[in-house]
């Protein structure tokens, strides 16, 4: 029997190291990349219905089949083996296009949302098989903390939580195509597939994980140069006095970390652009993650 109603929070990522590898034949890419769940995020509300239906606010825009999160309801309903529906309601916060994952954390929260408000016997690896099947970036949303992503992303390795830190993401208002930010890179077939910056980053952060000044992103050279908004959004954030700066995935959103929470509030109450969304952010370990998710 299905609860009266779920609600549930849904958020975001940003990549604290990001190396592009080469084309794959299947015409995907081969990334190393280490993600952070941060506690920007949208809201998700499930309640009783005969169907399964999906409504996004502030996105009206996306039809209803295209969403992830029905795909996501559609594929855990048929693994479950039940004919249950729920009408979902999400509040979005986190910016379409701005290379948070936004989508990818909503489908994953579909699953671990519906699949306890359906009070389905599914296990955590029948949940991850689907999260893969749904997007690259969607099995790490089953877990957040600190990660490395391998593949096209969906091979998820879990790392030991760096300890939090305050953030300042911006989004300056225009979205990437992922598609679009491969393609300027202009790479030829794999010829690797580990990274040893990675490796180099992975362990300087759980050596001394109070630095972060090794965050790199390989599609920096060239989404910066493309955009000049969002390069502006990065210096402003150098310039407000942020630690290290970096584009999260493949843009366009850029996020800066500040010594203090209240550094990182001063920062974004003087980012007046009028297009530009700011949020100041908090870096979350795995068990905050799950906790705040549920609340």
């Amino acid at each position: 029997m299905t609860a009266s109603s779920l609600r549930i929070s849904s958020f975001a990522k940003i990549n604290l190291a990001l190396s592009v590898l080469g084309r794959r034949t299947d015409g995907y890419h081969e990334i190393q990349t280490v993600f952070q769940t941060v506690d920007l995020g949208d809201g998700i509300e499930f309640r009783p219905s005969p169907q399964i239906e999906v409504l996004c606010e502030n996105l009206p825009e996306i039809r209803q089949e295209d969403n992830l999160v029905w795909k996501a309801a559609g594929l855990l309903a048929s693994a479950g083996g039940t004919e249950q529906g729920a009408s979902i309601t999400i509040h979005k916060t986190i910016p379409a296009g701005a290379g948070l994952g936004g989508g990818s954390s909503n489908a994953a929260a579909a699953l671990l949302g519906l699949r306890r408000f359906w009070n389905l016997p599914l296990s955590d690896s029948e949940l991850c098989a689907l999260a893969e099947s749904l997007g690259s970036d969607v099995p790490f949303f089953l877990h957040g903390g600190t990660a490395l992503g391998e593949g096209r992303g969906e091979k998820i390795r879990q790392l030991p939580d760096f300890p939090p830190r305050h953030l300042v993401i911006i989004f300056p208002g225009i979205p990437v195509s992922t598609a679009e930010a491969y393609r300027s890179l202009n790479l030829g077939l794999t010829s690797c597939l580990e990274d040893l910056r990675i490796q180099h980053f992975i362990g300087q952060g759980q050596a001394d994980a109070t630095s972060l000044t090794g965050i790199f992103n390989d599609f920096e050279a060239s989404i910066l140069t493309a955009y000049p908004a969002i390069a502006e959004a990065k210096i402003f954030l150098e310039k407000r006095g942020a630690t290290a700066t970096l584009l999260s995935g493949s843009g366009s959103s850029v996020f800066g970390f500040f010594s203090d929470e209240e550094s990182a509030f001063a920062a974004s109450r003087e980012a007046a652009r009028e297009i530009w969304r700011v949020f100041p952010a908090k870096t979350l370990s795995r068990a905050e993650y799950l906790h705040k998710m549920f609340g």
